[in-house]
């Protein structure tokens, strides 16, 4: 019994850290800094790799989904931040943006 416990948790914790990595089909995560928010739905950010999808770039440009998204994640320069995006046709969308300590 103690052992289904303790392998159910093991097995619960490596399912959140996939996800924390790969959200879902056709998301994809970027970890990097802001350096400014341009408009209302758009943020610069200098990002990290990201696998199976761009290198890591200096500066590029996000769409937020929403005013409301961007808003309520409060960014200001310098903040780490791991954002949720989806491939557009002619654009990644931000549609989650999570602030890393």
């Amino acid at each position: 019994m103690l052992f289904a416990v303790l392998f159910t948790g093991f097995a619960a914790a490596i399912w959140a850290n996939y996800r924390a990595i790969y959200p879902a089909r056709g998301l994809y995560r970027v970890s990097g800094v802001v350096q400014s928010r341009a408009s209302d739905t758009l943020l610069l950010v200098k990002h990290e790799a990201v696998p199976g999808l761009m290198d890591e770039m200096g500066s590029m440009a996000f769409l937020v989904e929403s005013k409301d998204v961007l808003d309520r994640a409060d960014l200001h320069p310098g903040d780490r931040v791991r954002l949720t995006v989806r491939q557009a046709p002619d654009t990644l969308l931000v549609v989650e943006i999570k602030k890393l300590p």
